[in-house]
């Protein structure tokens, strides 16, 4: 135990000090008006209308009924008028005389979008011009007894930017703005607001974080990092360095002022002085915590966290406190030349990890309405697919602290970017000022966060400088052209890294992603986004040859499935043709991609529900071979990050859950091929339609060595085992490695499938246990298109454990990409995710799944499987499966059995 007593021991509390705690008050009862400009068409409300606070203008005036949905059908298109508006949000609240002379007050807003005027009673508070940066004003002055009048106007982004790209005198390459002017690059607003290659444009206003009063009697902690010097087995050296801002001296020296951090999980205390003079002031504890339990990423160890806490304290009474949970660990990202190029790669604690993630984007085009339930429900959802690492992408925001404490608890690796995309950016000194005091704020708030490993200064820029065009689309002279590289290096070749070195020097910057080009073949130069499959319409097989040292994006297009289509679009716009269908398809050629890719693998689908369902199978099965790609190259290739996690509101997307939370067929085989332990097959040579020579690699991300047997077997489709072998291995650590190679004996290629099974070695000493199932996987020799798939509906056999249900599937004949759906008629919104679907069932290799259930009754259990639909690609035939003798039958239950 390490307790520091060496200051003066604390004067008795005097009355004041008692009740000197910093306090808060809720702002409640707000009202919104719409202040018509010269721009306004129209007024969408006459009145005052209740406003919830956080939100925005445009959830405002939908829950007053002023608007339609604007998510549902076309309704974006009639809602465009809303960014031309001004829009004033007011409040009151009531103060006693008493209330005043508690200390000083302070309005705090953690996010204003984005030009707004701050008045109390009529006095001008300040403007703020940054979406992104937390706002806070001193209200003396203004503040009086009784009722106060607090508004805030927010001036339309739109009517402020135009003047500023008039002086710029020329048009930025905002090409994802979808604008003529392109004046979302004048605006320190989320860039995806203007509209994206995958969301709407809602150019919002108003409070979109949590604002409040704040009475500060004495001082408070604004600030407190961690900075870990040195760790190893033995010990951690630790720096803690808290700010402090004291807002008066006058009452200071009535008793000792001590700034005080415990951990009371290692017994530690330790004391320092505070100066008593007004102001901010930084004070630093030296740390060292022996044994170190040590904070890991998801699938290397425990993400462990050591709960420190700050205290303020006065006279011994603790007037401030912050939490501040420290995980020790040390990042390198190495990115230097090596024999292949140049390599990108985290090593945490000294180990190399390989990266599996997504990318992440906003998860609701007004994020106020994002709930830390369904935040809860994302980062459930990527550890449940084997995930270590998510990018904050920099077309969005900077994500508010619940995202990064569940990121640290859950050992998320985070690449953040600084939020600039995919356009250039003006450099005056206003601009420049602006962009520093939001990188200052956000490097401050994320340096606590360990699970935060590295800084990126924008998306796609270098790439676009080097490839897009810009001076022939936007027709820049020479000067101009040199003019705006110039700004660029200002921006993020100076003031950037510059700010990170001063803020957070431990942490690694990048300029731009990606450094490598995939116009330029540059595979093994540092990080890459490979978009030759999608937008360059490349073969799903050019991910197997195009693989670089760390892939940062890449991605394919599906539709939701029907039972989201039904929540944001009416039945007769379920067409690709339909207005309202395209406007939830933001990609210009996005459906006739999807479709296009369709064609030599599988059947043309029969009907609407055929092709949303074949659209997922397609996505899921084409990145499967970029995720078996980018992990059996390891170590040449050190991270696979796909485009995209989530979505921002319903659409065809690049998405694995789709805004409902609906897990796409995407993110179940994520699951699969993120696994810790994964078998890959390939073709040695080009023939891959017929029975020649295949190889299998086995990667494996476990950091200690296993013993596992390896079983092979190739089947008919109606499960008869035509060949089979068996042999026994020892798995290396953090490794890749080919295990077998072989021609099996197929005669008839259309009905044949090879499995590969990786086992866990029985247990000495536990004669007939059960192995483990570590990996899996299925080589078919025809694509589906050529396959002979029968006809045969599953059995299945439920449980219930506790708060889930056990589904064990039984089938006769093989049943590609099984999807099973279930739902509750009274409850049709709610989303049901399996632990696992979109699979191939076996035949005699009965597949159990598991199914949450907390909170359900045994009759909504027993609805919930009388519900059970199980659809597979031989049912996109529709009645030309039921013609030919083959499918499922599709929307039918499963022949079913049940105990509860």
């Amino acid at each position: 135990m390490n307790i520091n007593t060496s200051a003066v021991a604390p004067a008795p509390a005097s009355a004041l000090v008692m009740s000197a705690a910093c306090s808060e008050r809720a702002l409640t009862d707000w009202q919104l008006r719409q202040l018509p400009t010269a721009a306004t068409p129209f007024l969408r409300i006459q009145d005052a209308i209740a406003a919830t606070v956080p939100g925005c203008n445009f959830t405002d005036l939908l829950a007053a009924g002023a608007i339609a949905d604007p998510f549902f059908g076309a309704n974006e298109t009639q809602l465009q008028d809303i960014e031309l508006s001004d829009w004033l949000y007011q409040c009151q609240f009531d103060l006693s005389a008493a209330d005043l002379a508690q200390g000083q007050w302070f309005l705090q807003a953690d996010g204003l979008d984005t030009f707004c005027e701050v008045r109390l009673n009529g006095v001008l508070l300040g403007k703020t011009d940054n979406m992104f940066v937390p706002w806070s004003f001193a209200l003396a002055g203004a503040l009086r007894v009784g009722s106060n009048q607090l508004e805030l106007t927010f001036r339309s982004p739109i009517l402020r930017a135009r003047p500023l790209q008039q002086a710029a005198g020329l048009i930025y390459p905002a090409e994802n703005d979808k604008s003529d002017d392109k004046l979302s690059v004048f605006v320190r607003k989320a860039p995806c607001h203007f509209g994206w290659d995958w969301g709407p444009r809602f150019v919002s206003s108003g409070i979109w974080r949590p604002i409040s009063l704040q009475c500060v009697p004495l001082g408070k902690i604004i600030d407190s990092h961690a900075t870990v010097l040195s760790v190893s087995d033995v010990a951690a050296e630790l720096l803690i360095e808290a700010d402090v801002d004291l807002t008066t001296a006058a009452e200071l020296q009535l008793a000792e002022l001590q700034l005080e951090l415990t951990c009371d999980l290692l017994h530690w205390r330790h004391i320092v002085a505070v100066t008593p003079k007004a102001g901010s002031q930084t004070l630093q504890f030296k740390v060292q915590v022996d044994n170190p339990q040590l904070w890991w990423p998801a699938g290397f160890g425990e993400a462990f966290l050591y709960p420190f806490v700050l205290r303020l304290q006065v006279g011994g009474v603790a007037v401030a406190q912050q939490d501040l949970p420290v995980g020790i660990r040390q990042i390198e990202v190495i990115n230097e030349p090596d024999a292949d190029g140049v390599c990108f790669y985290l090593k945490v604690n000294g180990v190399p990890v390989f990266c599996k993630g997504a990318n992440y984007i906003p998860a609701d085009a007004f994020p106020a309405r994002i709930s830390k339930a369904r935040l809860d429900a994302e980062f459930a959802a990527v550890t449940a697919a084997g995930m270590n690492m998510l990018r904050v992408w920099g077309g969005g925001y900077y994500q508010d602290e619940y995202f990064y404490q569940l990121a640290d608890q859950h050992g998320i690796l985070i690449w953040q970017d600084f939020m600039f995309a995919c356009s250039l950016y003006p450099a005056t000194e206003e601009f420049l000022a602006n962009v520093e005091r939001e990188a200052r704020a956000n490097i401050r708030r994320l340096r606590r966060h360990p699970s935060v490993a590295l800084w990126c200064g924008n998306n796609e820029v270098d790439m676009a400088i080097s490839w897009w065009d810009w001076p022939a689309k936007f027709g820049y002279s020479d000067l101009q052209w040199q003019q705006l590289k110039q700004d660029y290096h200002r921006l993020f070749g100076e003031l950037l890294p510059q700010l990170m070195q001063q803020l957070d020097p431990t942490s690694f910057y990048l300029r731009s992603s990606p450094q490598g080009f995939w116009e330029d073949n540059a595979d093994h130069i540092g990080n890459q986004h490979y978009w030759g499959v999608w937008h360059g319409e490349a073969p799903f097989s050019e991910f197997a040859r195009r693989v670089p040292r760390f892939m940062t994006e890449y991605g394919f297009q599906s539709f939701p499935l029907p039972q989201s289509f039904e929540r944001f679009l009416a039945p007769a716009d379920w067409d690709l043709q339909a207005d309202a269908f395209k406007v939830h398809q933001k990609h210009p050629r996005g459906n006739q991609l999807i479709r296009s890719y369709m064609q030599g693998e599988y059947a043309p689908p029969a009907d609407f529900k055929a092709l949303t369902y074949l659209s997922q199978v397609q996505q899921a099965q084409g990145m499967r071979q970029a995720f078996e790609a980018h992990r059996k190259a390891m170590p040449f290739c050190m991270g696979t990050l796909y485009w995209q996690l989530n979505d921002t509101w319903p659409a065809a997307s690049w998405s694995g859950i789709d805004y409902f939370g609906q897990w796409k067929a995407l993110h179940y085989q994520a699951k699969r091929s993120f696994a810790p332990q994964l078998l890959v097959f390939s073709a040695s040579d080009s023939a891959v339609d017929d029975a020649g020579s295949l190889q299998l690699q086995l990667v494996s991300d476990s950091r200690l060595p296993l013993a596992a047997t390896l079983q092979l077997q190739l089947l008919d489709f109606a499960g008869q085992v035509l060949w089979h072998q068996q042999q026994q291995l020892q798995v290396q650590p953090l490794s890749s490695a080919t295990i077998w190679q072989g021609q099996p004996p197929v005669a008839a290629p259309a009905r044949s499938v090879l499995q590969a099974r990786l086992l866990s070695c029985q247990p000495s000493g536990l004669e007939g246990a059960e192995q483990q199932l570590l990996a899996e996987q299925l080589w078919y020799f025809v694509p589906p298109l050529a396959q002979q798939l029968p006809v045969c509906a599953p059995e299945l056999h439920w449980q219930r454990h506790g708060n889930q249900l056990q589904l064990t599937l039984h089938s006769k004949m093989l049943l590609r990409q099984l999807w099973l759906s279930v739902a509750l008629a009274d409850e049709p919104a709610l989303v049901w995710n399996f632990s696992d679907n979109f699979f191939d069932l076996l035949p005699g290799q009965p597949r159990s799944v598991m199914l949450e259930v907390a909170g359900r009754t045994e009759a909504q259990c027993q609805q919930l499987m009388a519900s059970l639909s199980c659809y597979s690609i031989a049912d996109t035939l529709g009645d030309a499966a039921a013609d030919s003798g083959t499918g499922t039958g599709a929307d039918q239950a499963a022949e079913t059995t049940g105990t509860h």
